[in-house]
């Protein structure tokens, strides 16, 4: 991908592949060699439905805040460590489950310029019990991050991608409850993998 994606911040995005592990439990961002990029300080989200996402420095990257809205989640994420909402980053709303194919949950996320929400910035498309995702950028089929769950989410992002970003959204997806197939199985989430031709367009 010749133009950088970038939403938290350019300095996150590198003309490579990267990989990243992030260990589901703890909430913590592994790099290529094991270091720790990323983490945050409260695993599940607080009272008041918030967790900060901090770089190895302990700097506050994003915040994010959540809220059910009609049995949607609904994600809002800012920056640094802000409450503030003229400082949001964008957002992230699941599509409504009667609209998905049974196994599949997916996610539209929205940059805070965006305001009408019309079309979609990115889109997530989880499978299963959150066993595999891709990331594909605004509705086109352009992937720029995918992920396999082998007890922890093995994420890897596109070239010049802000990595900052993509996991964000995958530590948003670790929280969210994706088990709305009957049948959560292997079988299930192979079987929704060879729909995905349908559920492009869907979004």
């Amino acid at each position: 991908m010749a133009d950088k994606i970038s939403v938290i911040n350019p300095l996150y995005c590198v003309p490579k592949s990267v990989s990243i592990q992030i260990n589901t439990e703890k909430g913590i961002a592994y790099g290529e060699k094991d270091d720790r990029l990323f983490y945050i300080d409260d695993t599940f989200f607080t009272l008041h439905d918030r967790h900060v996402l901090y770089d190895d420095s302990k700097k506050p990257i994003v915040t994010f805040y959540n809220k059910i809205m009609s049995l949607r989640e609904l994600f809002k994420v800012l920056k640094g460590g802000s409450n503030d909402s003229s400082d949001l980053l964008f957002s992230v709303k699941e599509v409504k489950k009667s609209s998905t194919i049974h196994g599949i949950t997916k996610l539209n996320v929205f940059l805070a310029g965006n305001k009408d929400e019309k079309k979609s910035d990115f889109r997530m498309i989880i499978y299963g019990n959150k066993h595999s995702c891709t990331v594909y950028a605004g509705e086109s089929p352009t992937v720029i991050a995918k992920m396999e769950n082998n007890g922890g989410f093995n994420v890897l992002v596109y070239p010049n991608v802000d990595n900052a970003f993509i996991v964000a959204l995958f530590m948003i997806v670790k929280d969210m409850d994706c088990s709305n197939e009957s049948n959560d199985s292997g079988q299930g989430s192979s079987t929704a993998t060879k729909m995905i031709s349908t559920t492009l367009l869907l979004a």
